[in-house]
């Protein structure tokens, strides 16, 4: 199993500014690959505080140059807002820039007023999501563009790049819909799921799914790759604890609120409304790898042994906590949990 960080860059402490998100991004992106992870992912949604980063290739190219080996990846790329034609050329050259280290996350897209504020059908996002991916596909290996969609329409199209290697990136997509997961299935690319708040009961009840539609596209489910985010953070101090849980309880409110056509917010900040299943905060802590490296490490260990992941996706860094305690959060990680996960992690070997 490798290991990816997992980068939202979320801003609810009206007091912080925006680049001081960035560059504690930017540090827990050069920490991981000093500690050995794969991949770095980079989160983008539009319009809220809940991430500032509107475009993950973005913040992927900015990282090129504080990096070495770590592979930059989008998490994820939802293909409804974009133009199609202006995507692959980007991808082509963000990863000639990266010199080969892109890794593609796809998506179709959860938030309602995303949709409708860039003017997309929310009932049409997987059928464009697949006619998108097609001309990612087209493009990337061929060097040429030739489409006729109900949704894409492209001419004939000579593009003047092509990706580092002349081969599409490594693919992983988030959704449960099946047909992108079929697809998925039949292309090689990895599913990637959320943990959430919820309990690995759930989880798992959300893999078998995945499962399912891998082996309706054609997959054999025993071989199916996985990519599992999950919320991690290291203390030994029960109140950083709790307050790290708090963080999590607030990431749960504005998901769910984000799932809702009108989200209640005050500007750019979304009012983080209690759910109306939510649970104690106790709850999160148990859910969530917060604690102890011993404590994290054991939990991490049940969670593996049962998902079966190839890849692991560590959500670090919480808005709401400091810089200082997000870095030291992830040394412990690095230094006290990743080494008790020995034979089941697989570490990329630092310059």
């Amino acid at each position: 199993m490798k290991l990816g960080l997992f980068n939202l860059m979320g801003l609810y402490d009206r007091n912080t500014s925006p680049i001081s998100v960035v560059n504690t991004a930017i540090d827990t992106v050069k920490m991981a690959e000093d500690f050995g992870f794969d991949v770095a992912w980079f989160a983008e949604h539009h319009f809220t505080n809940h991430t500032i980063c509107p475009s993950s290739l973005m913040m992927l190219v900015r990282c090129i140059s504080e990096t070495r080996q770590i592979r930059l990846g989008t998490a994820v790329l939802a293909l409804p807002f974009y133009n199609p034609l202006r995507l692959v050329q980007e991808l082509a050259f963000a990863d000639l820039l990266a010199t080969g280290r892109l890794v593609l996350g796809l998506g179709s897209g959860y938030q309602p007023q995303e949709f409708e504020r860039f003017g997309v059908n929310i009932e049409d996002k997987n059928a464009i999501t697949m006619e998108v991916w097609d001309v990612i596909e087209q493009a990337l290996l061929t060097g040429q563009v030739e489409y006729n969609g109900k949704h894409v329409r492209i001419p004939r199209m000579e593009l003047p790049m092509r990706p580092f290697g002349l081969s599409l990136p490594e693919m992983f997509i988030a959704s449960s819909s099946a047909e992108l997961i079929g697809r998925a299935a039949r292309r090689h690319c990895t599913p990637f799921m959320s943990f959430g708040h919820r309990g690995l009961a759930s989880a798992l009840n959300f893999r078998r799914l995945l499962c399912e539609r891998w082996q309706a596209g054609g997959g054999e489910p025993d071989a199916m790759p996985l990519a599992v985010q999950r919320y991690i953070y290291v203390t030994d101090d029960d109140r950083e604890a709790q307050y790290a849980a708090q963080c999590v309880r607030d990431l749960a409110r504005a998901t769910n609120s984000l799932s809702s056509r009108l989200p209640s917010r005050d500007g750019i900040f979304l009012r983080l409304m209690p759910m109306n299943d939510e649970p104690p905060l106790a709850d999160f802590i148990d859910n969530a790898i917060i604690g102890s490296p011993n404590h994290c490490a054991e939990k991490l260990h049940e969670e593996i042994e049962a998902l079966k992941p190839s890849h692991l996706c560590c959500f670090m860094a919480f808005a709401g906590i400091g810089r200082e305690q997000t870095l030291a959060s992830m040394e412990r990680f690095g230094y006290d949990v990743i080494p008790q996960l020995s034979g089941l992690v697989s570490m990329r070997q630092a310059a």
